[in-house]
């Protein structure tokens, strides 16, 4: 399920917008609920909180974004999870710093990546891993291609006009999940609507990813993410493979957005 709400960000390259149109802003704050489906069995198994302020990273101005992650009080009897990642990056969407904070079980660990060098045709950064007070790895990884952690990426994704990509558009790209290196296929599967009760409906892109990864069930169609139709860009539904059964994301409260969610379509109530 971690891996899954990581994962759904960091997968896409299509068209960006000016950074004076940026689609969030500081003080923006969105909660989700984590739901796992085994069988015929749908049960909520954990929540994700994130949010957006205004920092500083070494003299730079930067966006400093927080996902704290956590397992239901049922999900934490079966295997615990209190996972925290954090992210800077800069108003032109140059990454800075990132770091997780992983508990699982029994096991615990603190990753950091320092990004030394981005362009958009090289990413040059140092990932550092302690564990258990022992260092587990730090090394340099270098990749020929603009290469995000995955909660910056959260950000970067959401600044892409997706109004101005063609439907069943592909595209390759690449990502780093600790020292691994990510192939990922994205398509544009375009607009779609999104129903979240009889009374209410979003207007959405839907996009596709495909990966290779050992979590997932299949490669094809992995992961399918429905974001708002709308200035915003936020993830509102996100659904996923897994190896073992699957599992549903679902926006679930807002707050400090930059703009209305007008992707909302509030449907009468017949008398």
């Amino acid at each position: 399920m971690k891996q899954l709400f990581l994962t759904l960000f960091a997968i896409l390259l299509p068209v960006s917008m000016p950074t004076n149109e940026l689609p969030f802003q500081a003080g923006e704050e969105l909660k989700f609920d984590i739901h796992y489906k085994y069988g015929l069995v749908m049960v909520r198994a954990g929540s994700a909180g994130f949010k957006i302020e205004e920092s500083n990273y070494n003299g730079k101005k930067s966006y400093r974004s927080v996902l704290d992650f956590k397992t239901t009080s049922f999900f934490d009897k079966i295997f615990k999870m209190r996972d925290t990642l954090r992210s800077y990056i800069t108003e032109d969407m140059h990454p800075l710093y990132h770091s997780r904070s992983v508990h699982e079980g029994n096991y615990q660990f603190t990753e950091e990546v320092f990004f030394n060098k981005f362009t958009p045709e090289q990413t040059e950064a140092r990932i550092k891993r302690v564990s258990m007070q022992q260092l587990r790895f730090d090394t340099i990884l270098t990749y020929h291609s603009m290469t995000f952690d995955m909660l910056n990426l959260m950000l970067f994704i959401r600044t892409f006009n997706y109004s101005q990509m063609e439907p069943a558009h592909a595209k390759k790209i690449s990502t780093f999940v600790g020292r691994a290196k990510v192939e990922v296929t994205v398509r544009n599967e375009g607009q779609s609507i999104l129903e979240k009760n009889d009374t209410l409906k979003y207007k959405t892109y839907k996009i596709a990813f495909d990966f290779t990864d050992s979590a997932f069930n299949e490669s094809k169609s992995a992961v399918e993410v429905w974001i708002s139709d709308d200035k915003n860009r936020i993830p509102l539904k996100i659904r996923a493979k897994l190896r073992i059964g699957a599992a549903e994301v679902y926006l679930t409260s807002w707050k400090n957005l930059k703009y209305p969610l007008s992707s909302e379509v509030i449907i009468p109530v017949r008398q």
